[in-house]
């Protein structure tokens, strides 16, 4: 066989190992894209369930609960303004906020030195007055004995009508009072002064709580800034707004509860006190005025209420833990447990709600379960697994 013979049968040959090897490269792709298509039907079929828990929709007694939010303040609650004519220093700070103070107890005392000097003027004043007062009733002692015989003298006619007439004018003058006008003259500036002076010390006007001390040592106390403010917390309020179409509900004299959280998780009862006639004029809402006792003292002045009023009551009412309830733009929705243990979503009505439960007018039937916890994170036809501690 000559060279070029062997180069073709070469060629050949190789041609040959070339094919083989393409098709077993096919059937490598092919077993491998084999293989990939059963993990993925596998995956398919082991699909992991979402745990969820769930509570079964139930008929129910209801009573629909208003919430509403307000600061609390002690029902007697005053602001204390210096009573000076101009700024006085401050000398001492007699209490501190949270003493329990009573009426007339001092709280701020301010400098009454300049009040001092005119209060003993004053009283030196006075004692002028009084020693003068002495004088002149001495004086007119003896005037009215010397105007008695001159009367009598006159009457036998041994003294002229002239005299007579200068006696009566003498008489009449020393008992028109001016000794006694000088002596209340003198007690009405000792008194000013003296009520100038007192207003130097800032007391409560109330028994209370010291609510705030807004001053300090060398502050300048002036009768147009709040020096403190003091609170009777034994009794406790608060205003809260009430739309048109929930004041029907609402009953002066009639019980409520009241959340105060800092305080205790448990609410405590209170009462409407008063329910406004008329509404606010702009935002068309009703002021109602809720009081509750604090006689232990636990509840502090501005701490913040909830207040709930229980109002439309029906009973046998079908319901479903407010947890379920989904609000969705303008509607409301629910995700049950189908047959098959598959989220499906459900677009319901309500109608009364409190803090627990949420009445469904419409779009749920009694004994379908409805997701409580996990409903925000499934979607239609996820698989769920109900675990333990399901919502009964």
């Amino acid at each position: 066989m000559n060279g070029n013979g062997m180069k073709q049968t070469g060629y050949r040959t190789h041609q040959r190992h070339f094919k083989v090897l393409s098709i077993l490269l096919l059937g490598i792709l092919v077993l491998s894209l084999m293989v990939s298509g059963c993990s993925k039907e596998e995956e398919k079929v082991k699909e992991s369930a979402f745990s969820i828990i769930a509570a079964t929709a139930q008929k129910l007694d209801m009573a629909q609960a208003l919430r509403y939010g307000g600061s609390l303040r002690g029902t007697n609650e005053v602001y204390i303004y210096p009573k000076i004519a101009s700024p006085l220093r401050v000398t001492g700070i007699m209490a501190q906020p949270g003493d329990q103070v009573s009426v007339g107890q001092t709280l701020v005392t301010l400098d009454s030195s300049d009040y001092q000097a005119k209060l003993k003027q004053a009283e030196a004043g006075l004692a002028a007055a009084l020693a003068g007062k002495r004088i002149s009733d001495a004086n007119l002692e003896a005037l009215k004995a010397k105007y008695e015989r001159t009367k009598q003298l006159y009457e036998q006619g041994a003294v002229s009508k002239q005299d007579m007439e200068a006696m009566q004018a003498a008489y009449d003058g020393a008992i028109a009072g001016t000794a006694d006008a000088s002596v209340a003259l003198s007690q009405a500036q000792l008194e000013d002064v003296q009520i100038a002076a007192a207003h130097c010390n800032i007391t409560s006007p109330i028994n209370g709580v010291v609510g705030s001390i807004n001053l300090a040592l060398g502050d300048m106390a002036a009768a147009t800034s709040v020096a403190a403010s003091v609170s009777d917390t034994t009794t406790l309020e608060t205003d809260v707004m009430v739309s048109e179409n929930d004041i029907s509900y609402i009953k002066a004299g009639s019980g409520v509860e009241v959340y105060v959280r800092p305080v205790s998780a448990k609410p405590f009862k209170g009462k409407v006190a008063t329910v406004a006639m008329m509404p606010d004029p702009v935002k068309r809402n009703y002021r109602v005025k809720v009081v509750l006792d604090n006689k232990d003292g636990k509840i502090k002045s501005g701490m913040y209420a909830e207040v709930v009023v229980y109002t439309e009551a029906k009973n046998k009412v079908l319901a479903v833990p407010v947890q379920a309830v989904i609000p969705r733009d303008n509607t409301n929705v629910v995700f049950i447990v189908d047959k098959n243990s598959r989220a499906q979503e459900r677009e319901v009505k309500l109608g009364v709600r409190n803090d627990q439960y949420a009445e469904i007018t419409s779009g749920l039937k009694a004994g379908e379960k409805v997701i409580t916890k996990g409903n925000t994170l499934v979607n239609k036809n996820t698989l769920v697994k109900v675990i333990s501690g399901e919502v009964k």
